[in-house]
């Protein structure tokens, strides 16, 4: 016996807020030559950051679109919602480093839109704790049985 019911929407909902982040504009720095925004698809001066902001954005949301297919192996689905989580904190991580790096250089302004990752650490977290009740309420009915 197998239960997928809440879970399955929090991680939809996750993936889906990544996969809207990865469109929307992270940060806008106000330089000399004007107003640069930087997102995930964005390329700013080297290139580097919003490469390894797209890498980690995308596999944020292939591994949640995986965690939610993997509902037969419980215990499979939350090793994958804690990775997930580390990925996202990566990802929050990363746009600090990024933003507290582009503060000397120019006027860095972050968007409304750096919740979103917030929202899907949220949503993860939430998932997994469903997981968990659900493995804890298999193995109280299997040992009724």
């Amino acid at each position: 016996m197998v239960l997928q019911r809440w879970q399955s929407v929090f991680l939809l909902l996750a993936a889906i807020a990544m996969a809207v982040f990865t469109f929307m504009p992270v940060m806008g720095l106000v330089t000399d030559n004007g107003v640069v925004t930087l997102s995930a698809l964005g390329c700013d001066q080297e290139g580097v950051s919003s490469m390894v902001l797209l890498v980690l954005d995308c596999l944020s949301v292939i591994l949640l679109l995986v965690t939610i297919f993997k509902y037969r192996d419980l215990k499979l689905q939350q090793r994958l919602c804690k990775v997930n989580i580390l990925l996202l904190v990566a990802i929050i991580a990363f746009i600090v480093v990024m933003w507290l790096m582009q503060r000397g250089q120019a006027i860095a302004v972050l968007k409304p839109w750096i919740v979103l990752p917030f929202v899907a650490l949220f949503f993860t977290m939430w998932a997994s704790g469903r997981i968990k009740a659900d493995r804890k309420l298999l193995s109280d009915s299997e040992r009724i049985r």
